[in-house]
Order: C-alpha cells, then structure tokens, then sequence
C-alpha cells in the first residue's frame, strides 16, 4: 500500500476536526494532555519548531472501515461526522490545538476546570516568546475576553486566531483614536513587525502528513496493511495494535439488542470479573487485550497474526470474547499456581512470556472441552517448560502460537506425536553437554523461568524458614557480590558469574539485608536452623554438594553443584 506523503495547515486540520470532517478512530484513547503539554506545543510553533508529523486515513463518509468519534471538545453527535480523514498518529496534538484555538468549554486533565490560552503582544514584540503563552481558568478570565481589556493589555485569546486581520483592524481604530502619536512610534515601529512575523507563522504553520488512501472496510488484506503501516511509522506515544484496530471496526457492528460491539466494554467486563487477568493485566488491555484476540483466532481455527485478528467476524463475537476471558483466568491462574502441576509465576514480574498465554488458554479451552486425561496434560507441561527454557516465545511469535497450539491438539489424540517444542527442546537442552545456566545474568525467560522453578519447590526464606511467598521478595545473591569483588583479584569472579542464575534465589528483604556482605558460610550458621539447614536450601534447589561449598565460602564449587540440581531439574520438566 502507497502512502501519499504532503503538508497541510494546522489551522486547517484544527477547522476540519471543528467541522467533523477530520475525525477519529473508535481505537484512540483519551485526550490526556495537561496544560503544561499543551503550553509546550504552542511555544514549539511560535518559534517555528517541527511538531511531529501526522498520519490520516483517508475515508469515504458514506463507508467508513472503523467506528469513529470526533475530537474530544467537539459538540458534535458521531450521526453528524463526515469523515474524509481519520486521525492515526497525532490525536493528542490536534486535540490540543482545537483546545488552545476553540476553547471548549471541558476541564483539562488533573483539574474540573476549562482553562483558556492566551497569547501575550508584549512579549512577541520583546522577542520573549518562551513566556509569551499564558493560561487560566475560563471563570477568572472572563473580564480578557472582552476586546477592550485585550487592547489594554495587548493579551489575545488563542480563538482570535483565525480571525487575527480583523482583530487587528478593531485594535488599530482603538489605538489612533486613543493615542496617535503611540500609533506611529510604538505600534506601527515596533508592535506590528513583530506581531506580524509571529501571527503569520502561526497562521500559516503547515504540519508534515502521511496519508492512506481509502480502503474498503471488508477488504482484509488492506486493513492488514493499515496495521503495519502504523506499527511502523508510529514510533512515538502509545503503538496501536490489533485491540485497537479491533476495538474500532467492532464498534461499526451490532450485537444482539442493537447495540454496538464495545470491546472497551468488554475488557472492563472481563477485569472486573477475572482476579488473574485484572493482576496480570494491571487492569490495561495494551498486551492483553490482544493475547484475548489471539485466544480467539486459536478457538475459531485461525492463525494469530495481527492481520487475521483484525478481521476477525462479528459473528459471535462476544460470546467468543467472554468464552477467551474465562480460558485465560483458567491459563493464568495455572500459571500463577505454585504447585508442582503449576508454573510458579507468584508474581506477574516473573512471567517469563506473556505471549505464551493465548496459546495456553486456547489449549485449556480444548482440553477442558474435550475431557482429555493426564497424557494431555503432561504434554501440556512439557511444552510449557520447553518453551521457557528454549525462550521459544522471544521477538515474533504469530506463527510459533499458532504452530504450537496446532502441534499440541495433534499430540493429545495421538501418543506417537512428537511436537516440535519438544523435540528442539530434547535436543538442545536434555542431551546437549554445553548447554549451561552460567551465562544467564539478564531478566530474560530462562532467569524468570529458574525463579518459578525455585517458588515451585516450595522455597523457604532462609532465616525465618517460611514460606517465601508470605514476604516481601528479593532477588537475592548466594554468594553476596559485596563479598566477592572484596576477594582478590586472581580469586574473584567476573560480573557475569557473579550475577548468573545460577548464583541467585528468592528470599526476604529483611533476610537480605541481615545478609548484606557475609561470606555464605559465615551466614549460613547464624541464619539457618541448622536442624532445618539441608530442607531449607533443598527448596532453593540446592543439593549436600552446594551445601557443603557454601559452608567452605567455595564459590565455583557451588555453582557447579547447584547447576546440576538446576539441569537435572528442568530437564526433568521438559523430558517428563
């Protein structure tokens, strides 16, 4: 699909958003800008400064791909748009300046009230354009926009704007009448150049636009298009994704009862009701919104790509929704579980792939639908803890999702079936002799995945000797890094080996900081029952080995015990 690169006014933007012929799209948040972001625009394009580019989609009014409202301050009912542009990239910025040049009558963001800007003569004609916005509440400055105390002060509202030539002519007639001699040294020397110049720029301020060409709203390749373009060239704000895109073209369809598809609505519906997907989530629908739309494209037989889920049907589709939200609480929830049939994600930090949800649920879905027994289940397992510790789920995984969820489906009715995540995983895990922890040091999916393996095996705080899940959590070093770079140089370790996984646990925050500098086998005997000493770092995943060189403060040879623990233990969870 081409794209039509120009330029266009901003007043002219700004009248046809007031007309409704410049729209947006049902997906665009809220107008969230404060007084402040708005002050700041306005000084960018006094002084001439690029503002940002804008990105429309062209449409036919009378055939409109996404459901739309007109900009937030516009008085007009979505009946009386006509739309020959949606706004894709730029909502925020064109609805402050219908703010700033309109004033309608709404409060900004973090106050109740409807503020008005000004602009300050004075300071054009000092060159002072830095200071040379102001604003306040419409209620205290009702008295400034009587045109007699705008010619006193030299103030101007922003709305004069679009009419700055006859303003001017009503303020030169006041001036030679008041004052003559002013009207030839002071205004027409100095006042008007400089007013001019900055009025002018204003004025004739032309923004870069990018524009689609109108698309037809069933054609499902070229609504696919309009994704990627905007995922593309959308580098800054909030990115636009499926749910978005979705959100706008359901918005056009009715459900049963005649009202509009609101998948907002829904996703309000389904944190409300489902206490992992809200925790998860953190109640916004930025990722989970769309992990909802790929657990439904599983659920219909289609693929998770970002250009099915946007032309996903209608038909259905709040049924389809609601049954998608209940799977993913189900997926979420054994996700969150920390017994040895859950994955031991207590926290949402640790999560190792939030896309790995979908195709969880959707397999959930099948396997509660289809009665499937424990080979099922132990499957499911497996391709789990594959999946994490081949970090399978990193970068693109449209096509790994829909593979995975396909493989697995096979392999539940057909024993013999090997499914690709499990094979990779045999191969470059189980049976591979290089394949170790000691260069994982970053928060990526094997360090959160050996984090869940620790809060599965039950891990108790080491000096309280309960369960870790009842405190305040760090992310802690065995062999405390304080310790050893004090160690001499040809003795201490390098920072990777220090921070590896290998070398970290989950414990308290107060039992870290008791901890502090220790050599470990110096806190090891005065913080560890020594009568619960080998259960407690048991549930570390720490073996008599590892025990024995912490007590002799040995740092490589914990490590390689307790590597073979971590080994042995996620092979066990990848081979069954």
């Amino acid at each position: 699909m081409k794209t039509i690169p120009g330029n266009n006014g901003l007043l002219d933007l700004v009248q046809k958003a007031r007309k409704g012929t410049l729209v947006l799209p049902q997906f665009q948040r809220n107008f969230v800008w404060s007084r402040d972001d708005i002050t700041g625009l306005l000084e960018s394009i006094l002084d001439g400064h690029f503002i940002g580019s804008f990105l429309l989609l062209r449409t036919d009014a009378d055939s409109v791909p996404f459901g739309l409202r007109p900009i937030e301050g516009v008085d007009l009912a979505v009946s009386q748009l006509r739309p020959d542009a949606m706004i894709l990239d730029g909502q925020q910025r064109i609805t402050s300046l219908h703010y700033a040049f309109s004033a309608p009558p709404i409060p900004l963001r973090w106050t109740k009230y409807p503020y008005r800007f000004f602009l300050d003569l004075r300071k054009l004609t000092e060159g002072d354009l830095e200071n040379a916005i102001f604003s306040d509440r419409a209620d205290s400055v009702v008295g400034l926009l009587k045109e007699q105390a705008q010619f006193e002060r030299l103030a101007i509202p922003l709305t004069v704007t679009e009419h700055w030539g006859e303003w001017l002519n009503r303020y030169e007639r006041w001036l030679v009448d008041r004052d003559r001699d002013a009207y030839f040294s002071q205004y027409f020397e100095k006042d008007k150049p400089a007013w001019d110049a900055i009025m002018g720029r204003v004025r004739g301020f032309e923004v870069p636009t990018i524009e689609i060409p109108r698309i037809d709203p069933d054609d499902p390749d070229r609504l696919g298009e309009v994704c990627a373009i905007f995922e593309k060239m959308n580098s800054t704000g909030v990115r636009l994704s499926a749910y978005d895109l979705v959100t706008a073209r359901m918005y056009r369809f009715r459900q049963d009862g005649g009202k509009p598809i609101d998948v907002h609505a829904l996703w309000e519906d389904a944190v409300a009701e489902h206490t992992h997907l809200a925790e998860f989530s953190d109640g916004e629908p930025d990722q989970f919104g769309v992990y909802l739309l790929r657990t439904i494209a599983l659920l219909r037989g289609f693929d998770a790509k970002s250009k099915t889920l946007i032309t996903l049907k209608p038909d259905s589709f709040v049924e389809h929704w609601r049954s998608a939200a209940a799977a993913t609480e189900v997926a979420l929830k054994r996700m969150a579980s920390t017994n040895d049939d859950g994955f031991g994600v207590f926290d949402p930090k640790w999560l190792p792939y939030g896309t790995m949800v979908s195709p969880l649920a959707a397999l959930l879905h099948n396997m509660q639908a289809k009665h499937v027994g424990h080979h099922a289940y132990d499957l499911l397992k497996r391709w789990y803890w594959s999946s994490v510790f081949l970090e399978r789920y990193a970068g693109a995984v449209e096509s790994t999702i829909y593979r995975d969820y396909q493989d697995l489906r096979v392999a539940f009715e057909a024993p013999d079936a090997r499914p690709a995540a499990l094979v990779e995983a045999q191969a470059r895990i189980v049976e591979n002799e290089a394949y170790t922890l000691r260069d994982v040091s970053r928060l990526n999916a094997t360090y959160r995945g050996v984090m869940c393996l620790v809060a599965i095996r039950g891990a108790q705080d080491f000096g309280a000797g309960d369960a870790i899940e009842f405190h305040e959590l760090d992310d802690h070093h065995i062999f405390p890094q304080a310790y050893l770079r004090r160690l001499p140089k040809e003795r201490r370790p390098k920072d990777q080996e220090i921070n590896c996984i290998v070398n970290r646990t989950l414990i308290s925050s107060s039992t870290n900081r008791r901890i502090s500098r220790s050599r470990p086998g110096e806190y090891i005997s005065k913080l560890v029952p020594q009568d619960r000493e080998e259960a407690i770092l048991a549930s570390h995943l720490m073996d008599a080995a590892a025990l024995d060189a912490l007590r002799r403060d040995d740092f490589y040879g914990f490590v390689a015990a307790r590597e073979r623990v971590l080994l042995a233990e996620i092979g066990r969870r990848i081979a069954g």
